[in-house]
């Protein structure tokens, strides 16, 4: 089930990511209860797959200590890339909620279901919020380009 309180919640966490940071954040809940949240974490731990999604689901997985997320569900602020969205399938998650669509490398909504790569019946809505989101990523780009 979709809980806008979290959705939202979200969003003011990816506007509140450092600086040098691509502004993407992920939140696992179960019901309405938030397990974990996370924003990107590449650049301050010179780690290109520290992403919010990963990072949150690790947490998430270790504060329940199990193996799968069937009953739980994430909160993204941009369509999960492709390492992202293989390890959302590999972990079972039951939802997958987006807001901004990743147009440059669309893998949750394209790539993956064209190779019939997601096989649980998990349930994926992206554009929730997409013009929010995308806002935020256009601004912090554009603020990057500037100061350039």
């Amino acid at each position: 089930m979709f809980y806008p309180e979290i959705f939202k919640l979200a969003i003011e966490t990816a506007k509140n990511t450092p600086q040098d940071e691509v502004p993407v954040s992920a939140i696992v809940a179960i019901e309405n209860k938030v397990i974990s949240v996370a924003t990107n974490n590449t650049f301050s731990t010179k780690k290109d797959w520290y992403h919010a999604e990963y990072i949150t689901v690790c947490n998430a997985i270790d504060k329940l200590q199990t193996r799968y997320l069937n009953n739980a569900s994430i909160y993204i602020t941009l369509e999960p890339c492709i390492f992202c969205s293989t390890l959302l399938e590999k972990v079972r998650i039951g939802h997958i909620y987006f807001g901004a669509y990743n147009t440059d490398k669309p893998a949750l909504t394209e790539c993956l279901p064209k190779f019939g790569y997601l096989k649980n019946n998990v349930e994926i809505i992206g554009g929730i919020y997409e013009r929010t989101c995308n806002n935020i990523l256009v601004n912090f780009f554009t603020k990057m380009r500037n100061d350039e």
